[in-house]
């Protein structure tokens, strides 16, 4: 009779055993993404998606950052070149010459560093290495030659940006105008 407990004890280890072993594999499918439901692994694999996709987003912006910044230089460079005068005097010659193709007659042309005033451009809105100017120039002509100067004005290359006209007489055909513009001009330094 002991022998027959004795197997019986054996065999309800054995089976103690089996029942750990299956509750233990149990536990880990559940665990494994194959226990788990098929729509929360959908939400889940959306979410990572989701996720790979904003990163991928944030990073697209940075590649070939160095070729950016050479193509930027470069066009900064051309831009300075092409729209800003570095002295007085090529303001002076475009505007000469933008007034005797408009037909008009320039007096009293007036340039003034806005650097370092307080005003519409103030020196905060200046960026390093450029000055700005202010510039008057009273300009004599008929009303169709005059609002030819001031399209040419606002349509060449050159920066020049009219802040103000004002009437400021009239002789037989020949308007008088004053004419207040703004620009920016690379500094020497």
């Amino acid at each position: 009779m002991i022998g027959d407990l004795r197997d019986v004890r054996t065999q309800l280890l054995i089976a103690v055993g089996v029942l750990l072993l299956v509750d233990v594999g149990a536990g880990v499918l559940l665990m494994s993404p194959a226990g788990r439901a098929s729509a929360a692994r959908s939400k889940e694999f959306e979410a990572l998606r989701q996720e790979k996709l904003e990163k991928m987003h944030a990073v697209i912006p940075a590649q070939s950052m160095d070729q950016k910044i050479v193509t930027a230089r470069e066009q900064q460079i051309n831009f300075n070149n092409d729209r800003l005068a570095e002295r007085y005097s090529a303001m002076s010659e475009q505007l000469s010459r933008i007034a005797t193709e408009a037909g008009v007659h320039v007096s009293d042309v007036r340039y003034q560093d806005n650097s370092d005033k307080r005003g519409d451009r103030s020196k905060e809105t200046v960026p390093p290495g450029y000055d700005g100017v202010a510039i008057s120039i009273q300009v004599h002509g008929t009303y169709e030659q005059e609002m030819r100067f001031i399209n040419d004005v606002e349509r060449q290359k050159m920066l020049l940006l009219i802040d103000g006209v004002s009437f400021s007489g009239m002789q037989g055909d020949e308007l008088s105008v004053t004419v207040q513009m703004s620009t920016f001009r690379r500094s020497a330094a």
